[in-house]
Formats: C-alpha cells, structure tokens, sequence
C-alpha cells in the first residue's frame, strides 16, 4: 500500500493559498478582508507592494535612498474591515520606511462619525524615520445631506484626531523636513472636487529650487500646477479605474487622464495610487496597493 505524506510546509502553503484566494475574490467584489494582505510579506497577497524609483533630481544627494510610503483611499467602512486595515498599517511597518503619506478618503458615508474614530485609532500605530502626513479627500468633508456646521464639525474631529495621532494634516499648507540636514518641502492640497484646493495658500512660503512633493487626493489637481514648482505629485481617488460615470442626464462614461501609475505631466512626475479600500462597487482585477517610493 502506498502512503502519501502531507509536511507541515505544503499545508501550511495550502491554507496561506486558500487565503489568498478568499481575500481575491472579496476584493473583486468590492469587499476588503485580511485575508488579502500577508502581514509578513512572505504568502501570496492580493493586496500589492509597488516599488518606485522615484528621481528628484537632488545633486546634494542626502534624499538619496530614503524611502516612502503612499497609501490612499482607506475608506473604512462597513465593507473595508478594520482587520484588513490594521494587517495593511503592520505590513507598511515591517518595510521600514522612512516617511509615510496618505493622500484622503479615509472613511466613506461616515453619518455618525464612528468610523471616523475608528480610523484614527489605525493610523496612530504607522511607523517611520521622519513621521507621517496627510492630505484630505471628498469623502473626508462629509456628505451633502449634512449642514454645513455639521460637515465641518466631522472635518475638524478627523483632522484633530489625527493630529493628536502623530499625523502633521496639510490642508493648503506646506511644511519643511529636515532629512540629514538637507530640507524636504511636502505640500498638502485641498480636495478639488468639494472646491477646497487653493494651491496659491498651498505653496506660498515654498521657496524656488527646493525638493518639493505635494500631496493631494484628486490627480486631476496637478493640471492647475503650472504655476507651481513641485518634483513629484502623489495621488490616489480613481482606484485604478480608466472611466468614470458623469452624473447627468446622457449617463455616458468618460475615460480618465489619469487613472494608475505614473505620469510625466509639464516636467512633473504625478503617481496615482489604486487605494486600499473600497466603496462597495467591484474591481474585477484592480488590486489594492501599497506604494514605495525609493529617492533618487
């Protein structure tokens, strides 16, 4: 009689498969669980690590090496878990980055605020050299069926909730970093869907031929840059979709400029980030991601 002998390897292999499929498939559907990311780095994941080399034309050559970590598009929600979320935040730890920054939609239709809390809770557990920063997204103002004095309470509680986490928010604002004595500019935008990008406030004290990034959650946003000095623009909103749906009454779909990846736009690199949450719709094949920048 002939034994087949199953080692603890190829079951354990079996399982981390079977894993990775389920956290596929839900993710396919518009449905975030841990099972899509390995907090190890080791297993299959769906969702991905993106790694960009990413030129700032820096001749002192103090940025070189130093690594960044993007991440958008949270949304966390009902359909965005928060174990999935906090397996997201331990797997960007254990790459051991230099600076981390998000670019909005940190939760969704958020009437009450909970998942508001909730995400600040997450996003106080990130690790780097040199800290965390944040521009906002629309989903972050509030929906419009709330008051005016109602969206802005919402706005402000996330916002001091964050900062009260270690999170420097930029909101049409700019900040130096000192990174080995050589200074980094980081410029946060405003959401430009909901009317609150205003990039002359955004860059007002950036001086001329400085290493600059900006921060904003809309890609489109790069194309009311021309007046602006920025090396690269990082992005994130489209969750890796080529078209969008317009909201009248032809009902037609229209492609994006930009909708993943990279762009050279005026001399300006723009990357797109796919996001690691959802909104609930599918994205059959679109998978979350996780990007890492290296400076040269």
């Amino acid at each position: 009689m002939r034994t087949n002998f199953v080692t603890t390897t190829e079951k354990e292999n079996a399982i981390d498969r079977r894993r990775y499929l389920k956290g596929a498939a839900l993710g396919s559907l518009g449905f975030c669980t841990r099972w899509a990311i390995d907090i190890n780095g080791l297993g299959p994941e769906w969702t991905e690590v993106v790694q960009v080399d990413l030129d700032m034309h820096n001749h002192n050559g103090r940025l070189h090496g130093k690594r960044i970590a993007h991440i958008s598009d949270l949304h966390y929600s009902r359909t965005v878990s928060g174990g999935y979320l906090r397996r997201c935040i331990d797997r960007i730890n254990l790459l051991d980055v230099d600076m981390v920054v998000l670019t909005g939609d940190y939760i969704t239709y958020d009437f009450r605020g909970t998942f508001r809390r909730k995400v600040v809770r997450l996003l106080a557990d990130i690790e780097s050299r040199f800290g965390t920063y944040a521009c906002l997204g629309n989903h972050d103002y509030g929906v419009s069926s709330h008051s005016t004095s109602r969206r802005s309470h919402l706005l402000n509680r996330l916002t001091r909730g964050m900062e009260t986490s270690g999170i420097t928010v930029l909101r049409n604002e700019a900040t130096v970093l000192d990174i080995d004595g050589y200074p980094l500019w980081l410029v946060g935008l405003g959401d430009l869907r909901v009317g609150d990008f205003r990039p002359h406030e955004a860059f007002a004290g950036v001086p001329e031929n400085q290493a600059t990034i900006a921060l904003m959650h809309n890609p489109r946003g790069i194309e009311h840059l021309g007046d602006y000095e920025a090396h690269a623009v990082m992005s994130g909103h489209t969750h890796g979709r080529k078209t969008r749906f317009w909201r009248d009454p032809s009902g037609v779909f229209s492609r994006r400029r930009f909708h993943s990846g990279m762009y050279q736009v005026d001399g300006t690199k723009l990357y797109v980030n796919r996001g690691l949450g959802r909104v609930g719709r599918a994205k059959l094949s679109i998978r979350p991601e996780i990007t890492i920048f290296t400076l040269r």
